[in-house]
């Protein structure tokens, strides 16, 4: 697989999933890559679980319906992580989960999961359990108001995954608490000052230095 920017997961000798399979050393990993499309549904909220999924290139987005009916974006995650595992303690998922760009995901059924992690009872698996069990039924907390919209902005662009965002406008308003008009005054901003690059899809971190000054 070729590498198509920095902090991706290339090959299972260097991904976790791989090396707690010891695929190195002759063992083979029960997770298996699929790419996928941008903008394609993996699955939607009280869907029945079947399968959990490690992000090794791209980006999802977890989605959650509020109390108005509407389906809030509300968390990202990147490459090194894992999507639905709350699949070990609920029979459906807890959020909607898209892809935002071309995305490889490897995939295992939800009963492979189970015998991979080991038997039930280990202080290990039961830490795992209480742990996703906590946070697959606890709201999603609302984004911090502190700081100016350029602040927020900065901040977010600094503290998720890599150089280059694929995360779309409103989503990532929707991340931050702020309506799509203030989000593009403040990539604006940062885009005049040489900290980022702004294109039509994706934002591009050029100067880190400079983002940290506004994120401060």
């Amino acid at each position: 697989m070729t590498p198509v920017k920095s902090g991706d997961i290339t090959s299972c000798s260097s991904c976790p999933c791989g090396q707690a399979a010891g695929v190195r050393f002759g063992g083979r990993c029960p997770l298996v890559d699929r790419k996928r499309r941008p903008d394609e549904t993996l699955y939607l909220e009280g869907d029945t679980v079947s399968s959990v999924w490690f992000v090794k290139r791209g980006t999802v987005v977890l989605s959650r319906a509020g109390e108005d009916g509407v389906e809030h974006p509300h968390a990202v995650r990147g490459p090194g992580t894992f999507v639905g595992l709350e699949a070990l303690v609920r029979p459906t998922y807890a959020d909607t989960a898209r892809t935002t760009e071309p995305t490889v995901l490897c995939g295992i059924s939800r009963a492979s999961v189970d015998t991979w992690f080991g038997p039930r009872g280990t202080p290990a698996r039961m830490a795992l359990e209480v742990t996703l069990t906590t946070t697959s039924t606890a709201p999603p907390r609302a984004a911090a108001a502190d700081g100016t919209s350029v602040q927020r902005v900065a901040r977010w662009l600094l503290s998720h995954h890599d150089d280059d965002h694929h995360v779309p406008r409103a989503v990532m308003a929707s991340l931050l608490g702020m309506v799509p008009e203030t989000l593009s005054r403040a990539l604006a901003r940062l885009g005049r000052d040489g900290a980022i690059r702004v294109a039509r899809k994706h934002v591009t971190i050029e100067d880190r230095a400079a983002l940290a000054a506004y994120a401060r």
